[in-house]
């Protein structure tokens, strides 16, 4: 039975009252509060080999390529087609195209006149436009175009436009001119296909990633307030100032606008809530421009099936169906989820989980009392409100307990995360029944996309 949930009130108008601009702060003074940026990184990134943490690959050059610091890389101890092909740094994808020559291959552009470039693919697994961070699968290394007679990787790197000798954690790649004198081992231990994990450390004096492996984590910026997370990258703020930072690579971070209430993250964009509640912004993904897209509104939900925004005259919800266009979905609730493809929400009174139906303000109820919501690429996922205890919906009103209580968890790409009840411990769901595996120490939030 489909359940109408209309909310107690009548709608009021939401997201049109003109406000001034969410125009970032003036630049503060530097202080040991801000992110940390490494100004010999903003301007030559810190690439990683384009291949998965541990493995170890031929990085080969020879006098048949148009420049003699083009690199092929081909896998020295496993398959080499089919094999993730990852950015080698943060960046925008510029290029994911086929051509007759190249095969598949992908573009990414790093800032500062820098891009590198992905040749002869099997997949292409991002578009133009997909804001991609170190470590992110962008495809599979394959054997596409007439340009290459067997399964590798070309690989460029570009400043201004001209291919240059490639660097890995700043050491340049040999020219070698002959295949299989030149070996790497991959520490491009980041996002990959599955998951990124961020923490905060408990003094919130550094920000940090885990490696993916056992309970190595490493540093990737300095002192910040709160983090977000999602497909568009990691942001963080200042605890100073409130403005917002943006990961380009580890210790790279580059400020994107000021103070906000609140900001929200979706697969490919950036939205924040003036800090007076009377206007949703959209970060232009270009400096600290950012554009007025909605008016006031309570708080914001965002995840891979889009950004919600609740009326704060009444706690009705609101979907941006683009700049100031929004369509009420829905009347109040006690907290939202945003799956890739779903939205979920929490009766005011706490005793229901219904999911939207994605057809006007009709939502079907899918699980009974919850304390609140987490949801992302791996499910939903909700605590019983009397134990704590963690539980993923399988289904309509089909769900199983997982694990028991944490002070939060998180929900990133295909994994899930918890930060244990005294902060002290942060562990990963294995899949398995109530499995889960310590993967680090003591955090003040945890944080993933």
């Amino acid at each position: 039975m489909n359940i109408r949930w209309t909310g107690l009130l009548t709608a009021a108008a939401l997201l049109l009252a003109p406000v001034a601009a969410l125009a970032p702060a003036a630049p503060a003074a530097a202080t040991t509060a801000a992110p940390e940026v490494d100004t010999a990184a903003a301007e030559t990134p810190w690439f990683q080999l384009p291949i998965p943490c541990g493995q170890r690959w031929t990085t080969s050059t020879h006098d048949g390529h148009a420049s003699q610091y083009m690199v092929d890389m081909v896998s020295a101890g496993g398959a080499t087609q089919g094999t993730p092909a990852l950015a080698s740094a943060a960046g925008r994808v510029v290029t994911s195209q086929f051509d007759s020559q190249a095969g598949n291959f992908i573009v990414i552009d790093h800032g500062g006149g820098w891009q590198t470039r992905y040749l002869h693919l099997d997949r292409l697994d991002v578009g133009v436009g997909n804001d991609v961070e170190q470590g992110r699968q962008i495809g599979l290394v394959g054997n596409t175009g007439s340009w290459t007679t067997g399964a590798h990787l070309h690989y460029e790197q570009k400043l201004n436009g001209s291919v240059v000798q490639a660097t890995l954690e700043g050491r340049p790649i040999p020219v070698t001119w002959e295949y299989n004198q030149h070996y790497e081992t991959s520490t491009n231990c980041g996002v990959s296909a599955g998951s990124s994990l961020f923490a905060l450390s408990p003094d919130r004096s550094g920000v940090f990633q885990w490696s993916g492996n056992g309970t190595a984590w490493n540093k990737v910026g300095g002192a910040a307030g709160t983090l977000y997370a999602g497909g568009a990258g990691v942001f963080a703020t200042n605890p100073a100032t409130g403005d917002l930072y943006k990961m380009n690579g580890p210790n790279n971070w580059a400020k994107v606008g000021g103070p906000a209430k609140t900001f929200a993250v979706t697969g490919n964009g950036l939205f924040g809530l003036s800090p007076d509640g009377t206007a949703v912004f959209q970060w232009s993904g270009n400096g600290t421009t950012w554009n007025k897209v909605g008016g006031a509104a309570g708080t914001l939900y965002a995840g891979g099936a889009g950004l919600f925004a609740t009326d704060p005259a009444t706690g009705d919800l609101y979907k941006m169906n683009g700049p100031n266009n929004w369509a009420k979905v829905g009347g109040p609730a006690k907290t939202f989820a945003v799956t890739g493809n779903g939205l979920f929400g929490l009766s005011p009174d706490g005793t229901g989980v219904f999911q939207w139906s994605g057809n006007g303000t009709v939502w079907n109820k899918v699980g009974g009392a919850a304390g609140t919501l987490y949801a992302g690429g791996a499910g939903v996922f909700a605590t019983n409100p009397a134990t704590g205890d963690l539980y993923k919906m399988n289904g309509a009103n089909n769900w199983a307990k997982i694990g028991g209580p944490g002070s939060t968890f998180a929900v990133a790409g295909d994994a899930v995360y918890g930060l244990s009840p005294s902060n002290d411990a942060v562990f990963k769901w294995t899949g398995n029944g109530t499995i889960w595996n310590k993967v680090g120490g003591p955090a003040s939030l945890i944080a993933g996309r």
